[in-house]
């Protein structure tokens, strides 16, 4: 973020208050920047916490400008410091003060999406693990974290974009062992982009791709703390239930005593799906909760009231699950 403003000299003198305040709105700026370019993902975020884009970038920055003890900005001046190359000019002071705040706002960004999202954490968890698994690192590139081979010391070349990374096929976003090899080489083969895979987008696209294959792949709850699980389960069949009265009982298309048996056999699916998977055989639920069922009898009435409950139950997971 280019200003007219000389960062250098405020960055040399940070206890002159004028200095401190000029710090502090360049900051601001460039954060809210930052947050209004990753908006998609901070949305979230946002509506949970219930804040504006410019209270998010001041929350993001105000660890940046905590004093110490002699009132100093001591993580500004630590980093400074630290920063190598020396920062000596003011193009080097914009660069320094871009990327700090970026990365600050990145790591607040982080934070808060793990509190807002809760697969967000475990995803990020698992990630990790296969990132040192299957020889990969990460790297930090203006603010944003990103996953490269181990032998990168420095991403050169073009960085994928957020929307140019949602176009790779939703069908190599399946978490499995090969995920990471497999998006390297649809990169490599497919586009001129540099070997980077930018890591908080790549969650995003994961947990987008576990919630569309949810309909048709029963054990997917992997990737989901257990807290969560029970939630998004209970959710789920309670409105899947409400459907079933609304549509069968207030109707007249099934009596009380079948509604009991409905719900019996939609409890005895969902713990079934918290324990791993639904077993194949819908009417074998049916007729374990009552064994004067015969197969023809479910063939004849219940198949298809079963089939389409037990539809309406899985899109309510999924609506749960993009909640």
């Amino acid at each position: 973020m280019k200003t007219s403003i000389e960062i250098l000299p405020l960055l040399m003198n940070p206890d002159c208050p004028k200095s401190r305040r000029q710090l502090i709105e360049l900051s601001y700026k460039i954060a809210l920047s930052y947050i209004t370019f990753n908006h998609r993902r901070v949305k979230k975020i946002l509506i949970s916490e219930e804040i504006t884009p410019k209270e998010f970038a001041l929350e993001a920055i105000a660890p940046l400008f905590e004093p110490d003890q002699e009132n100093r900005f001591f993580l500004i001046e630590k980093t400074l410091k630290q920063w190598s190359p020396p920062v000596t000019n003011e193009n080097e002071a914009q660069f320094f003060l871009n990327k700090l705040v970026q990365m600050k706002t990145e790591q607040h960004i982080s934070k808060l999406l793990r509190q807002a999202d809760p697969f967000f954490s475990r995803l990020l968890d698992k990630l990790n693990y296969h990132i040192k698994k299957n020889g990969y690192k990460k790297l930090r590139y203006l603010g944003t974290v990103y996953i490269v081979p181990s032998e990168c010391d420095e991403i050169r070349g073009r960085i994928i974009r957020e929307d140019e990374f949602n176009q790779i096929p939703r069908s190599l976003f399946n978490f499995n062992n090969k995920i990471l090899q497999k998006i390297f080489t649809y990169i490599e083969q497919n586009t001129e982009f540099a070997d980077a895979i930018p890591l908080n987008i790549l969650i995003l696209r994961i947990k987008e791709a576990e919630i569309s294959s949810f309909e048709t792949d029963d054990n997917s709850f992997n990737f989901i703390e257990e807290s969560d699980v029970e939630k998004v389960l209970e959710n789920a069949l309670r409105i899947t239930l409400s459907k079933l009265n609304e549509s069968y009982f207030k109707k007249g298309k099934l009596s009380s005593e079948e509604i009991l048996l409905f719900e019996n056999t939609l409890n005895d699916i969902i713990v079934d799906m918290k324990d791993g998977g639904v077993n194949p055989g819908l009417y074998k639920y049916l007729m374990a909760n009552d064994n004067r069922i015969t197969l023809e009898l479910y063939e004849q009435k219940y198949r298809n009231i079963l089939e389409y409950i037990y539809k309406v139950l899985k899109q309510n997971i999924a609506a749960q699950l993009r909640e």
